[in-house]
């Protein structure tokens, strides 16, 4: 017989109150390992592990999303947050790329237009889509993220399409032409 039941399944296993814990603290963007330290902290003798923060974070993360896809939890989430999209369909049910960027990040590219940086991330995620990042240019030096993308294919077309939608939410004509933009095909 073991002396202790340190580390068995038994005694590591999440309580209610540490689940809604877990979830209200989640829903406040607090990290990992300061979720395991407020858990501590209500419980002393509590063995939770890191890992099982994530296991808990994930299934209420599931159990918010149902049925719902990813891309339809990220268009449900742009919607409640009001953030403007747009996007492109493969087939019917199936979206091709998505552009998405927010009014306040509108209004502050009208203001400080003069430098734009374009970052993409080649299939990193776990989508396995490129992301495509514009990022803006204080007067300080401070920069900003302005809109993302997320894209099917790294091809001219896909390109010229994300580009043509950040020009789309320009208050004015300030955006150079997409010429000035591709100098080389992609």
């Amino acid at each position: 017989m073991i002396k202790s039941l340190i580390w068995h399944s038994y005694v590591d296993r999440l309580t209610k109150d540490e689940k809604i814990i877990i979830a209200d603290i989640t829903k406040s963007m607090v990290k990992q390992k300061n979720i395991l330290i407020t858990l501590k902290e209500h419980n002393v003798n509590s063995y939770t592990t890191i890992k099982q923060i994530y296991n808990a974070r994930s299934a209420y993360r599931s159990s918010i999303r149902d049925n719902d896809t990813k891309m339809q939890q990220l268009m449900k989430l742009l919607e409640r947050d009001q953030y403007i999209y747009r996007h492109r369909l493969k087939n019917e049910d199936v979206v091709r790329d998505i552009f998405w960027y927010h009014p306040d990040a509108a209004k502050l590219c009208n203001v400080c237009n003069l430098v734009f940086l374009i970052d993409n991330t080649y299939k990193t995620n776990r989508y396995m889509l490129s992301l495509l990042d514009f990022v803006g240019v204080t007067l300080t030096g401070m920069t900003f993220s302005t809109s993302f993308v997320y894209l099917e294919e790294e091809r001219l077309s896909n390109v010229v399409w994300a580009l043509e939608r950040c020009r789309d939410f320009f208050f004015s004509n300030v955006m150079p032409s997409l010429e000035l933009l591709l100098p080389i095909e992609v």
